[in-house]
């Protein structure tokens, strides 16, 4: 989201956030100055853009939740590894623009690489256009089949963080033998 909003295309004011942890919904409008709600309908019920964000064991008591609430020709955008397009439309009670995506850590500097799986019949160019302007306000977007997502997950998702891992511990190992962290 901070990448996003970094970008301009889209300001504070028109997002509006959500989160079962109190601190967490504070957080986000305190740093970034967004909206708040404190039911997940209640987004739902405004949303053109829908973003589920939440962990993977709990997706399907967020959507059977919110389902009903869904604006009607809202774009759904899950950012879940392992959860499928289809398995999340029949939740929805189906005909939902259901976008799939693996982010990654370098988008809240706009240089992520972001796999992005939708079902391209259901959508218009223009939304088609604003999925691609989403993704490629926090770096690269790559359309890839739905198929070949959890290997976008494992590669793109997780392999960076792995990497940073790494370096923090070379960094550890050099200032444990007497080299200021600065340098």
């Amino acid at each position: 989201l901070g990448g996003i909003l970094k970008q301009g295309n889209v300001t504070a004011g028109d997002v509006i956030v959500t989160d079962k942890a109190p601190m967490a919904v504070k957080k986000a409008v305190e740093m970034l100055k967004v909206n708040a709600m404190a039911e997940n309908t209640m987004v739902a019920e405004q949303a053109d853009v829908l973003f589920l964000a939440v962990k993977p064991q709990i997706y399907e008591p967020v959507i059977r939740e919110i389902a009903s609430s869904v604006k009607e020709g809202a774009i759904i955008i899950s950012i879940a590894p392992g959860k499928k397009i289809e398995w999340m439309d029949e939740l929805f009670g189906g005909g939902k623009k259901i976008v799939r995506c693996m982010p990654n850590t370098p988008a809240l500097v706009g240089e992520g690489m972001s796999g992005v799986a939708y079902d391209a019949a259901k959508f218009n160019d223009e939304e088609k256009e604003m999925v691609k302007t989403i993704f490629t306000s926090i770096g690269k977007m790559e359309l890839v089949p739905e198929n070949m997502m959890d290997v976008v997950a494992s590669a793109s998702g997780c392999s960076p963080a792995y990497v940073y891992m790494f370096i923090e511990a070379l960094a550890d190992g050099c200032v444990k033998n007497g080299l200021p962290r600065a340098l």
